[in-house]
């Protein structure tokens, strides 16, 4: 079974409840995603160039 995610090409590992009628067979790296996706990320910002 492949991951539900349209570009991803992988195996899906986990089939995940989106909403209340939908689900999504997920690969391992789509699933860390969701399975982390409540999870607060500080971004990290770069000095821009010179040019």
């Amino acid at each position: 079974m492949k991951c539900s995610i349209s570009e991803c090409k992988f195996k899906a590992i986990e089939t995940v409840s989106i909403s209340f009628r939908e689900t999504r067979n997920l690969c391992k790296e789509h699933y860390e995603l969701f399975k982390n996706k409540d999870k607060k990320h500080l971004p990290k910002f770069s000095k821009a160039s010179k040019f």
